[in-house]
């Protein structure tokens, strides 16, 4: 029920305007909502009051992937990746930027680091293809 989400976390950012992770998880409600625009506010504001936090990053450029602004997509990603090596999914959702921009070798190559990482989806794609990791 992303709709009554969205409205625990307006009630939470009501009471601490400061705190980011609020910002990011209604931003999470509205991409399931398909309002992509409102959760890239939400993303930049979660960014805005904590910088250091990787998962807004990762979150709005899986967005701008959405929205077909892959270049964004992978600059986010980059700087999710920087903030957190270990944060397997930005290199899955840089992976599949790249993949949209036909670069292939770059692809599976973030594939592998997500796999090794641990992600399931990428281990499995990389077994199906054929492709160590």
């Amino acid at each position: 029920n992303y709709q009554q989400a969205i409205k625990d976390f307006n009630k939470a950012i009501e009471l601490d305007p400061q705190l980011a992770m609020a910002y990011n998880n209604r931003g999470n409600a509205y991409v399931k909502l398909g309002n992509f625009h409102q959760a890239i506010e939400d993303f930049n504001k979660a960014i805005e009051l904590d910088p250091q936090y990787a998962e807004p990053y990762y979150n709005r450029g899986r967005t701008y992937n959405k929205l077909g602004n892959y270049q964004q997509a992978i600059k986010d990603c980059n700087k999710a990746i920087e903030l957190n090596p270990q944060f397997a999914p930005a290199y899955l959702n840089r992976g599949l930027a790249y993949y949209n921009l036909g670069n292939y070798q770059q692809t599976i190559e973030n594939i592998k680091i997500a796999a090794r990482l641990g992600d399931q989806g990428a281990q499995d794609y990389l077994r199906s293809k054929g492709i160590e990791w």
